[in-house]
């Protein structure tokens, strides 16, 4: 029987006396487990007495039991304290010559709170390495007796801090004591694996990255809870909207929903003649065909000077009370029109019956002056009359026609 610490499955540290059969067993609850001789401090209080009544002797080879406990020589020792630390001990010594005994040992742990703690190896197999450096100073010599070495032993106790996993806490944290500690403002989990930019999880507007919410065009704040105002839009709210007559901008591309009575891609065109509504879309039903307000679509244009003086050249789509004002002054205009183109056609009238008088005269004066028999010829020099003369020529017949 030895007397045992040990981390058992259920996360519970213990020292207890263990049977070589009950360590055998491999049902047993432990996951970690040292084996020493001699309990020191049992509960509080010195146990070495008891040990000595309950375990084997054989377990050391120092000589005697009784010479084995009071003994000067290097010791080493494991146990807790009150808070559930873990405790090692080391006392640099040699055998008969320099170190303490189990006595002393057990005393000196009391003081320091420990609670339980059992003896380990001693003499020249005890050794204390920190952190990779020989910190003890073996009694054992090395070949060079100038120097003194540790000695080979298997009953090795390796301590480390508790490992994380990932070691690297995934390249977001570092470990300590087993326990992740994520770097930055936003990298959460045991594994520092996990971004979060708080309960509102960028409000489902954005990404969560490590340096924060990144932002979904159209959205900005540091949750991205704030969608663009001030005719801006785009990542960051950093474009400006181009959008006119009080159009709506759509945060994230800047597309622009035009009010009724507008179209266009930055709404700046009135609906086409003959339509109204949101996009243009409704045509007017007013009678005569008559174009509609372009917002409203009402068929009452009072509101409309512009359009209203235009239409009343056509005299159409006027409302009653202008109707009749309207034709007053068309009744007015078309007499005078009336008036002055019938002046105009008499004086043509006139200045046409003159000119055929005139040229009546002149022909019958021509007629009076055939009918006296002044004839006057006027030789004609036409191609037919000049073949003529050839050919007599020719024929030799050189007779005037014109003589008798």
């Amino acid at each position: 029987m030895a007397a045992s610490s040990a981390w058992t499955r259920a996360s519970v540290w213990g020292t207890w006396y263990l049977t070589e059969e009950e360590v055998s067993d491999t049902k047993n609850p432990f996951v970690q487990l040292l084996s020493g001789v001699v309990w020191l401090i049992r509960n509080g209080s010195v146990y070495i007495n008891e040990s000595q009544a309950a375990e084997c002797e054989e377990t050391q080879e120092t000589g005697s039991f009784s010479k084995f406990v009071n003994v000067i020589s290097a010791r080493t020792a494991v146990g807790h304290d009150r808070k559930g630390q873990l405790v090692f001990f080391h006392a640099d010594g040699q055998t008969e010559q320099r170190g303490v005994n189990l006595w002393e040992m057990a005393e000196f742990l009391l003081k320091q709170d420990v609670i339980n703690a059992i003896n380990l190896d001693g003499g020249g197999s005890a050794t204390f390495v920190l952190n990779g450096t020989l910190s003890s100073y073996p009694s054992d010599h090395c070949q060079d007796n100038m120097w003194r070495c540790p000695r080979s032993v298997s009953t090795v106790v390796c301590v480390h801090e508790p490992r994380c996993q990932p070691p690297d806490c995934s390249g977001h944290g570092t470990c300590v004591e087993g326990h992740c500690q994520c770097a930055g403002q936003f990298w959460r989990g045991a594994a520092c694996n996990e971004l979060d930019c708080g309960p509102s999880n960028c409000s489902q507007h954005g990404l969560c990255t490590e340096t924060g919410c990144r932002c979904e065009a159209g959205w900005t704040g540091s949750n991205c809870s704030e969608a663009c105002t001030n005719g801006s839009f785009g990542e960051d709210c950093a474009k400006k909207c181009q959008c006119q007559n009080g159009a709506a901008c759509d945060p994230a591309q800047g597309t622009c929903t035009c009010p009724p009575g507008f179209t266009g891609d930055t709404c700046v065109q009135e609906c086409p003649l003959g339509w109204h509504g949101p996009g243009c879309q409704k045509p007017c039903e007013c009678e005569h065909q008559c174009p509609c307000d372009p917002q409203t679509g009402s068929c009452n244009l009072t509101r409309a000077p512009i359009l209203s003086s235009i239409l009343s050249q056509a005299k159409q789509c006027l409302p009653p009370s202008e109707v009749t004002l309207q034709t007053g002054e068309l009744s007015l205009l078309t007499g005078t029109t009336w008036l002055a183109l019938t002046l105009a056609l008499v004086f043509l009238l006139l200045i046409s019956t003159a000119v055929n008088v005139s040229l009546l005269l002149s022909s019958r004066a021509e007629r009076s002056r055939h009918l006296d028999g002044a004839y006057v010829y006027h030789p004609l020099q036409e191609m037919n009359g000049e073949l003529l003369a050839t050919e007599k020529e020719q024929t030799g017949d050189t007779h005037n026609p014109f003589k008798d």
